[in-house]
């Protein structure tokens, strides 16, 4: 369909009347912006007579033409254009708003192609032009259309894309007409008779002029004015926006003499902060607090710097610190009674910054300055970070639930923040409360939620606490008995506290008594269970040195726990890691009398479950007695290394490994799974990742075990291939594949596994995951035991074939595992004659491949390992490749039209010239392809690698 006014109002108004996106109808829309008749229609669509969709979108093609399509339009046409749009413009000065706002952005996109060659003071110009008078617009309308064109020239600016050179020529002219701008602004802002629309579109202007950096003597008087519009309503909004625009550029703090009068307008909003609280009015509140933390948070140094210079200045520094806290953690719950309670935590972040980049004696000379703020902090936070009344909080909506998690998590960042500075003296502080409030409970009823408060701020501090402190921890935990756990949030609270202490406790192990009784006690609450195993995981991997005189009572109570079956799934599963974690430092005899105790129910049901009808319940079941395995076999390592006697290193069991000696016990039973339920992914994971972990444990004990679970494995793959298969595949044959009695099986398991996703292809690369895997599986062989894949009988040809075709995909892992692939089959060919071969026979399907992803077939973020295969190639083959390059690059418009039979000379001597330098060859694939797909030199290029 011909791009005409007629035929493009026409689809534009079935665009809008269907409700929803037809692809094809978006796609001509966009070719028809880009095609030239646009410059011609956009002008008929923006009639009066339109409706306001067609105007706008006649209004958008004006602007696409102009910002992108402006080598189309000849330079005799320039000021003809500009004549028109500013016309129409004017014709637009009552509405609609979104068509003379989209007007305006075209005008700005058209001046910053014209000047300063064809338009040299376009601000000065517009300024002049809109105070003339018109008989088609008043004074008012003549306003409201110069403050729009100035408000979205800025941005324009600041979204398009520009050379580095032209946007500092155009960022320069734009800069000589701030001073008119801000003559303008400040007048109109200073008029008593400005209607309060015009106003606020000034202040907007303001906004967007901002970003250039205001002049102090500019900035001074225009900003006491925005300060005075937050009295008003109708302009509030707007000049927060303002304010938070001007403090928030990054050259402010160069102006501290300026900076510092603005500041003192900020202290002056307590009063109308005061009363926006009485009045329970938190728009008001959450505006002022976006004046001030983007006053504050941006221009800490210079805070830091008032309070070490003393006098005046310190006490100017310290109010406006303190005032941060009377700002933003206003009176009422977060997130439901009040929204600016967040707001500052950015700022307590810059601040910590700030006062470490201090020297050290700076430092200590700030700190006892600092702390009577800090303790201020840390009061306000104890009382913001607790949580409501029980069935208040049940009330709140999913998201107020959330939002309040976010938020007590951006506390304890806070918090961490706040002992850094103030560090061992917070301990004491909590400690002290804490203390209170058990004192008190014996007398009168106390709120959890003050104690939960207190045990969240402990754990949020634990990273920073050295290991070293003996003072308040011990304090802590000595007190964690006496606390009457009554709460849920409570208890799960106070156990992950506890948990995060794991790695201070190993320095400090005569803790372990007072906090391992209510880990345990947690573990029979499925409430808490998260909580509980957590903490019992971070204990015994911390403190296992010291672990051994609670191992009976840890062990008894995770049997009865485990045999309940009361814990969800997911922390039966950590607690079973934390009984193998346990079990390792015992010996074997016990482990395994541990073990039998533990296993055997698990076992016994297992092998029950195994032949019963499938369903899914009992699929589910088995999937979860295969994870509980996997879990324990994952940690239960009777070879770690101990350093408990005289400091020696030395491993403190012999004799098979009880993961081994489980591992035959469950052998038959996992036998009899697989060969029922091969075919189920959940139990395919579940047993690959069974065997990946026991593997990861024994090593090479794992030998006598390898035949069977290689059988498994085959049998396995045969039915469903999976990556994780593939994963454990590619363990067994890189450590048993020397052994002679594994050969069988290990040919049997290659050629299944080659033959199986070959066959498959090309729907396996419908499973990225799989494809990836066996890149990857195949790419160790070739390179750590190459000969096994040769004396195989496998494919070589077809396996490169396949590797070769999924270098095309557009899954960028499976790309780099399929070159990964490539590369090492080419080194391989190197040596091996039989890989040799096959590689001179496919060489032409290898550099096609390469060349069509350089070419413009694959994106550009691979052409890095694309230049990689190359480099292999040459390096490797050159012979072969030096004949078959020239032959595939004589094809004319190959790899892309753009590349001449020059440009594609050039590339095959710089190819041949730089053979074996990795970084030199994919400089030159990187030039060629930006050469091919038309993007060499272009501006496109040019603003990207400023962000490269």
């Amino acid at each position: 369909m011909e791009f005409t006014a007629a035929n493009v109002e026409q689809v534009v108004r079935q665009f809008y009347c269907q409700g929803f996106v037809q692809q094809e109808i978006h796609q001509w829309l966009t070719s028809a912006q880009f095609s030239p008749a646009a410059w011609v229609f956009s002008w008929e669509l923006i009639s009066p007579s339109k409706t306001m969709e067609v105007q706008f979108f006649g209004a958008s093609c004006l602007h696409v033409k102009i910002a992108r399509f402006w080598a189309e339009l000849p330079p005799e046409q320039y000021h003809t254009l500009k004549d028109q749009l500013i016309e129409k413009i004017a014709q637009f000065a009552k509405g609609p708003k979104i068509v003379l706002t989209r007007l305006c952005i075209g005008l700005s996109s058209l001046i910053l192609h014209l000047t300063p060659d064809h338009w040299a003071d376009p601000i000065q110009s517009l300024i002049s032009l809109f105070q003339q008078e018109n008989p088609n617009l008043d004074s008012t309308q003549r306003c409201h259309l110069l403050l729009e064109i100035l408000t979205v020239l800025p941005e324009e600016f600041f979204s398009s894309t520009l050379t580095q050179s032209r946007r500092a020529e155009l960022r320069h002219e734009l800069s000589k007409a701030l001073p008119h701008v801000m003559w303008l602004l400040q007048s109109l802002l200073n008029s008593s008779n400005l209607v309060s629309k015009v106003r606020e579109q000034a202040l907007k202007s303001l906004a967007s002029w901002a970003d250039f950096g205001l002049e102090p003597e500019q900035a001074e008087p225009l900003v006491t004015l925005v300060f005075q519009a937050l009295n008003k309503h109708e302009t509030f909004d707007t000049a927060v926006d303002t304010l938070v625009k001007i403090f928030s550029h990054p050259d402010m703090h160069r102006y501290p003499n300026t900076l510092q009068k603005l500041l003192m307008h900020v202290l002056r909003l307590q009063e109308m902060f005061q009363k926006a609280i009485v009045e329970k009015d938190m728009e008001t509140v959450h505006g002022l607090c976006r004046v001030v933390m983007s006053a504050l948070e941006n221009n800490t140094k210079l805070l830091v710097k008032y309070i070490q210079e003393g006098g005046e200045k310190r006490e100017f520094g310290l109010a406006l610190l303190n005032i941060v806290i009377l700002y933003t953690f206003p009176p009422g719950q977060f997130p439901v009674d009040e929204n600016c309670s967040d707001i500052s935590f950015t700022f307590w972040y810059m601040l910590q910054d700030e006062l470490f980049e201090c020297e050290s004696g700076e430092l200590r000379d700030l700190v006892p300055i600092f702390q009577p703020l800090y303790y201020n902090l840390i009061q306000v936070l104890l009382v913001k970070v607790q949580y409501p009344e029980e069935e208040e909080f049940e009330s709140w909506s999913k998201d107020e639930q959330e939002a309040f998690r976010c938020f007590r998590q951006d506390i304890g960042d806070t918090m961490m923040y706040a002992f850094n500075v103030v560090r061992e003296p917070v301990l004491g502080f909590f400690c002290s409360t804490l203390g209170q409030l058990i004192e008190q409970s014996k007398t009168q009823a106390i709120r959890w939620q003050t104690v939960e408060g207190i045990f969240f701020m402990f754990g949020s501090m634990a990273e920073c606490v050295d290991l070293e402190e003996t003072v308040y921890l011990p304090m802590l935990m000595n007190m964690v008995p006496s606390i009457n756990f009554n709460n849920i949030t409570l208890l799960s609270t106070a156990l992950y506290m506890i948990g995060s202490f794991g790695e201070w406790m190993n320095s400090h192990p005569e803790i372990l008594s007072c906090v391992l009784p209510l880990v345990l006690q947690g573990l029979s609450n499925s409430k808490v269970g998260t909580a509980a195993t957590i903490a019992l995981k971070d204990i015994t991997r911390e403190s296992l040195d010291h672990i051994r005189p609670f191992i009976p009572q840890i062990l008894s109570t995770s049997q009865n726990i485990l045999q309940k079956d009361i814990l969800l799934e997911r922390d039966a599963m950590r607690l079973m890691s934390c009984v193998g974690q346990v079990l390792s430092v015992l010996p074997i005899p016990d482990i395994m009398n541990y073990l039998d105790a533990i296993l055997v129910p698990r076992l016994t049901n297992m092998q029950q479950l195994v032949k019963q009808e499938p369903s899914e319940l009992v699929q589910k079941q088995l999937v979860f007695q295969v994870q509980l395995l996997s879990w324990l076999f994952s940690t239960l390592d009777t070879e770690r290394d101990t350093n408990e006697q005289e400091g020696q290193m030395q491993k403190h069991h012999s004799g098979p490994k009880p993961v081994y000696v489980v591992m035959q016990q469950i052998l038959p039973t996992v036998q009899e799974l697989v060969a029922k339920w091969k075919t189920e992914t959940s139990v395919v994971e579940a047993v690959s990742e069974m065997f990946k972990k026991s593997l990861t444990t024994l090593m090479d004990d794992f030998q006598p075990l390898a035949n069977n679970v290689a059988d498994m494995m085959i049998q396995m793959y045969e039915s469903t291939p999976h990556a994780s298969i593939l994963d454990v595949a590619r363990q067994i044959v890189l450590l048993f594949g020397s052994d002679a009695s594994f050969t069988q099986y290990l040919n049997t398991l290659l050629n299944v596994v080659c033959n199986k996703t070959l066959q498959m292809y090309p729907a396996v690369l419908r499973e990225p995951d799989v494809v990836e895997a066996f890149m990857i599986f195949l790419g160790n062989l070739l390179k750590k035991t190459r000969r096994l894949l040769v004396s195989s009988g496998v494919n070589l040809e077809a396996i490169l074939k396949a590797g070769i075709t999924t270098m095309a995909v557009a899954e960028q892992c499976v790309v780099k595992a399929s070159c990964f692939f490539v590369i090492e089959f080419l080194t391989a060919g190197y040596e091996e004659e039989s890989i040799k071969a096959v590689v001179n026979n496919n060489i032409q399907f290898i550099l096609d491949r390469v060349l069509r992803a350089i070419g413009g077939e694959a994106a550009r973020h691979i052409m890095e390992i694309i230049s990689d295969v190359l480099l292999a190639c040459c390096k490797y083959h050159f012979a072969v490749v030096n004949t078959t390059i020239r032959l595939l690059l004589e094809t004319e418009g190959y790899p892309s039209p753009r590349a001449s039979p020059q440009d594609k000379q050039n590339f095959i001597k710089t190819v041949i010239s730089d053979k074996s330098n990795k970084r030199r060859m994919r400089e030159i694939v990187k030039e060629f392809s930006l050469l091919c797909r038309g993007l060499l030199g272009t501006e496109y290029v040019e603003v990207a690698k400023q962000f490269l």
